[in-house]
């Protein structure tokens, strides 16, 4: 517990100062090292089982998917409509054409987990880097800015910021709780620790989060309720999601470099499905906040 406390009180204002740095490069710069470091253990964890992913090709599209996001603006469609795409068909033809000259094939086996690593790590956490650069209203001489205090930090900023809080606190809540008054289990096959109770927490924990982080940088309350609500429920679903895979490759923690915590696969689990579900909901109802 004393380590988990402590890797948190270093990595959350660490976290604070790379989200907030202005134009985001060094925020994209880390979510590439997070994405490297998180695909290399998936490759490693299905090892285990037999797959033989082509690992550099995986680390390539990783690679692709985070730093081509930095060039994604709110008001050009293109990267998200063409690039990514194409990407990811170059992935899935250079994957199979690497297991064709092998001896030993299993393509099934060896392309679907090569592919499948670099869209679950790279291609999820691509949307926190595009969330940050969002820049609503279809600016392109300045990012928009919030204005709190005097303090006027990018909206994008905001906007991740408010989702990792948001996540922490459906872990930080159903883990807590479910600690000292969980009794119903939720999913005893994949995750034998998680409650109902526990589940509850998290989702009001993230609730109100999501509130006071709106109110702090005005955004208005029925989008706070939505947007906490859906992180509520989504952080869940990428730990039990996370949780499923190791369960298949029968190993507890993808690695041990998070001290407390795991792998970094078993920390930003949850982020995969919020980040996406950030930006989504930012791309969908959000185009003419702050006024």
């Amino acid at each position: 517990m004393l380590i988990r406390i402590l890797t948190g009180a270093v990595g959350i204002p660490l976290a604070v100062i790379l989200i907030f740095v202005p134009h985001g490069l060094p925020f994209a710069v880390a979510m590439g090292a997070i994405s490297v470091a998180g695909v290399m253990e998936f490759y490693r964890g299905v090892r285990k089982i037999g797959a033989r992913p082509v690992e550099w090709a995986g680390l390539l599209a990783v690679l692709f998917f985070v730093f081509s996001a930095r060039t994604f603006r709110y008001s050009d469609g293109t990267t998200i409509g063409a690039i990514f795409p194409t990407a990811l068909t170059l992935l899935l033809i250079l994957s199979f054409c690497v297991e064709m000259i092998r001896s030993e094939r299993s393509p099934i086996v060896n392309v679907g987990t090569t592919v499948f690593g670099a869209i679950y790590v790279g291609w999820l956490i691509s949307h926190l880097v595009v969330l940050r650069g969002v820049w609503l209203e279809g600016l392109t001489v300045a990012p928009k800015v919030v204005q709190i205090g005097q303090f006027k930090p990018e909206v994008g900023a905001c906007l991740v910021m408010m989702t990792f809080l948001c996540t922490w606190a459906c872990d930080t809540s159903a883990y807590f709780f479910g600690r000292a008054f969980g009794k119903t289990k939720i999913a005893p096959k994949l995750s034998p620790n998680k409650t109902i109770e526990g589940s509850i927490a998290g989702l009001v924990g993230t609730v109100v989060v999501a509130m006071l982080a709106g109110w702090v940088i005005h955004l208005p309350w029925y989008h706070t309720l939505a947007m906490g609500v859906v992180f509520g429920v989504l952080s869940q679903l990428g730990d039990l999601s996370e949780s499923s895979i190791k369960r298949e490759l029968k190993i507890k923690d993808f690695g041990t470099i998070v001290p407390g915590h795991g792998g970094i696969l078993d920390r930003f689990d949850s982020l995969l499905f919020t980040g996406p579900a950030a930006y989504y909901y930012t791309v969908l109802f959000l185009q003419h906040w702050p006024k």
